[in-house]
């Protein structure tokens, strides 16, 4: 329920900023920061620049940009990221997890049998594949983790949503 509450808000925070790009930055993050301890109950840094927004709370941390954002310190390095730009980076210290938004120029096909031929190289089992109209799903496991990735074409190319978990959290 938490991390539901987290995402709204994040979600809630970019639209706070749009709206209030014009008010000044240091205005916007002050607001942005209000909103969020107020629903979270905990201390918030929020940093909007142009064209990106950065949040960081005692249990992870989120950066977007259109511009794309850096793979977050400590991502999995038995995790494949397909080529492209990270539009989203989420980090979640309490579950061990990330969560990464990226937009490729591959197709939806290419980019899931890479994930596929990836995930079982570096030894992961792959427990769900699913084709969705125009796009795909795979889950995987290794050890007491798990990796989620959804594919969908879009306007602007192909998004992979791709989430790391720690099941033991």
């Amino acid at each position: 329920m938490k991390k539901i509450q987290i995402l709204a808000v994040c979600l809630l925070l970019i639209g706070v900023a749009a709206f209030t790009s014009g008010c000044g930055e240091k205005a916007a993050e002050k607001t942005a920061e209000k909103i969020i301890e107020t629903s979270t109950g905990g201390q918030v840094d929020v940093d909007i620049d142009d064209d990106s927004v950065s949040i960081n709370t005692n249990s992870g941390s989120m950066s977007t940009s259109d511009e794309g954002v850096s793979l977050p310190d400590g991502f999995p390095s038995d995790v494949y990221v397909v080529d492209g730009t990270i539009v989203t980076a989420i980090t979640n210290t309490e579950s061990d997890g990330y969560s990464l938004s990226i937009v490729t120029n591959k197709s939806v096909a290419e980019t899931k049998e890479e994930y596929e031929a990836d995930l079982e190289a570096e030894g992961w089992t792959i427990t769900m594949t699913l084709n969705i109209l125009d796009g795909a799903s795979i889950a995987a496991e290794k050890d007491d983790r798990s990796v989620s990735v959804s594919i969908s074409q879009g306007d602007d190319g192909t998004t992979v949503m791709l989430g790391t978990s720690n099941n033991s959290n």
